[in-house]
């Protein structure tokens, strides 16, 4: 990134929103750069102007930390957000507890306003969250600032050192002002300088024109506002006849979509796009296939040597593939030295990363979230309808189908009583579901359970009681990581089946994702509405789909969509009426986190 004179430092822990923290300062026109926690220099550097302590998948017990930081040295302003919270808690001599007030997503905060941190806001806030560790004790010269229904120290002070910490994210879009917390702390900080973002097309030309020099230049173009950008880039960067855009269809892209991207883009002004059709090799390199990973290495190794097949007459010295990769691509593949594996995205399976030793690749937006993508896009003029397409995972249909051989896991039962107990609380019914889903809490991959609930009378919709019986079923049962909703009651047994990636199976839930985006289609509020298939049978043996439409601005936190209850039976009897008459439609009711977007 520029460099400029003034900066904060942002200390990597390998926490999933580190680089969101990093680009929520930059909107405020402050330059950040991001160190690792052994690279000690920022604490001395007179050009950092305050410190930002991540989250992380870690614990803050002491004990456990190799790296100590110095604080009560440190003399600029300093700001721990959950796992830094912690760690600058423990190493003033505050006591840290280890999980047993677990809060995930959505969470009432009441905070001290007199604080300068919290400065202009109301005392009662919306604060998302994502921990099991919590900061039971501090030492006398600090002041707790924040609270919350579960915990005591939600956010704590002292004034004098100006050192601060918050257990939840300030930096998510869904932590009500949110932004305001950051901004009034780049105010404790007392900057001068401004840094600009708009610099940064310019800056990502130039380093694309360095590292391709006079070599071809391939890129996988899957249609999404990342790869369209990216080739983009290389266009105003490269002569066109040394860019080669391909788009591989899979097999499991979205019906007509292939050639839909491609005449899209072609009407777009973009050329030389080639087409390559490999939906047979796909489906018989992932048949039988159920865990997750497997399926997400297997089609990222598709993937390259479907690009080594086109380029095999090549000498390698003469070309480089250019990849859309941005920061939650990395992050969440477990790409830093201290972050958690929560998923392997395709573009960061081994092969790739064997060609990134190589000196192969060129990704020119592995620092950015999709909304600072979209933005670039508007500044390389990119019609704004190409900017906006909703998100659709390179692995494709692949990963919303919830394969299954079939086999019951013994441990999905072991909950099963507590949380229709707990979800009782709300009148409403629930079961545990015999399949997993991914999920990520407190900066960690899980692999649990989604749990089902509906209404015991009527179908009538209150989101909100259905948002609390989601939190508290998720909040208080290790083995659930989300929920979904019938508004039919479900009182008869769903059979766990086998379900494979087959073409049929993948046929079946493309027609089921036309239904649900003809009807979503004009919703601008929605970010992504995947849908999914999961491997449950009811007695009519038809088969089970979950709609999940979620609010986002780049991904790395959502929240469901309250949709209009009329909206949801339509959808229900347009896949009944056109595709499977005893399809069951659940609603998947769990934010990000504890659920990731996608199932798997």
């Amino acid at each position: 990134m520029l460099q400029t004179e003034e900066k904060l430092a942002v200390v990597d822990f390998g926490g999933q929103y580190t680089h969101l923290i990093a680009r929520r300062i930059r909107e405020f026109g402050i330059y950040s750069q991001i160190y690792q926690p052994e690279d000690k220099g920022f604490l001395s550097d007179n050009k950092v102007k305050g410190i930002i302590l991540s989250g992380s998948p870690d614990s803050a017990d002491l004990q456990n930390q190799k790296i100590k930081f110095e604080i009560s040295q440190v003399s600029k302003p300093m700001l721990g957000i959950c796992f830094g919270h912690q760690l600058i808690a423990s190493c003033v001599g505050g006591k840290i507890s280890k999980g047993g007030k677990r809060e995930y997503g959505s969470t009432l905060a009441y905070l001290d306003t007199s604080s300068l941190l919290f400065k202009g806001m109301d005392k009662k806030q919306q604060a998302w969250m994502s921990h099991s560790d919590y900061v039971r004790e501090l030492p006398p010269c600090f002041k707790t600032i924040a609270s919350t229904k579960n915990i005591k120290i939600a956010s704590f002070e002292n004034a004098d050192k100006k050192l601060f910490g918050v257990q939840f994210h300030p930096e998510v879009t869904h932590t009500e002002n949110g932004k305001q917390i950051l901004k009034n702390f780049i105010e404790i900080c007392n900057f001068n300088e401004e840094w600009n973002l708009s610099d940064l097309k310019n800056e990502l030309i130039s380093k694309i024109k360095k590292k391709a020099k006079d070599k071809k230049l391939f890129l996988l173009v899957s249609g999404g506002v990342d790869s369209l950008v990216v080739l983009a880039l290389c266009l105003q960067a490269a002569p066109a006849d040394k860019i080669y855009p391909l788009h591989i269809d899979t097999g499991f892209m979205r019906k007509n979509e292939s050639d839909e991207i491609i005449s899209y883009l072609e009407k777009n002004g973009f050329k030389n796009l080639k087409l390559i059709k490999k939906e047979k090799k796909f489906l018989q390199s992932l048949q039988n296939v159920v865990d997750p990973e497997i399926k997400r290495a297997k089609i990222g190794k598709l993937f390259v040597e479907s690009l080594n097949e086109e380029i095999s007459h090549l000498d390698t010295n003469k070309w480089m593939l250019v990849q859309g990769t941005i920061y939650p691509d990395t992050i969440e593949s477990g790409g830093t030295e201290k972050s958690s594996k929560i998923k392997t995205h395709h573009n960061r399976v081994k092969e790739i990363d064997k060609l990134i030793e190589q000196g192969k690749v060129i990704e020119p937006l592995q620092e950015l979230y999709k909304d600072e993508v979209r933005q670039l896009g508007s500044e390389l003029d990119l019609p704004q309808e190409l900017i906006n397409r909703q998100p659709f995972p390179g692995p494709g249909l692949a990963i919303r189908v919830i394969c299954s051989n079939g086999k019951i896991e013994a441990d999905y039962k072991a909950e099963k009583n507590k949380f229709s107990q707990i979800v009782s609380k709300y009148k409403l019914s629930g079961r545990i579901l015999p399949v997993r889903s991914v999920g990520v809490q407190g900066d960690f991959r899980t692999y649990h359970h989604p749990a089902l609930i509906w209404n015991k009378e009527g179908d009538k919709i209150d989101w909100e009681n259905i948002r609390s019986a989601a939190h508290g079923g998720i909040n208080n049962l290790t083995e659930v990581n989300r929920v979904v909703y019938s508004i039919e009651p479900v009182m008869k047994k769903l059979n766990l089946g086998e379900l494979y990636l087959t073409k049929d199976n993948l046929d079946l839930l493309r027609e089921v994702d036309r239904v649900v985006r003809k009807n979503l289609q004009n919703i601008k509020e929605i970010w992504q509405a995947p849908v999914i298939m999961l491997p449950l049978y009811n007695k009519s043996q038809g088969h089970v789909f979950v709609i999940r439409p979620v609010c986002s601005s780049d991904g790395m936190t959502a929240d469901f969509y309250e949709m209009e209850p009329w909206l949801l039976r339509k959808i229900i009897k347009d896949v009944r009426d056109q595709i499977n008459e005893s399809a069951l439609i659940f609603y998947d009711v769990t934010t990000k986190p504890p659920g990731t977007i996608e199932w798997e």
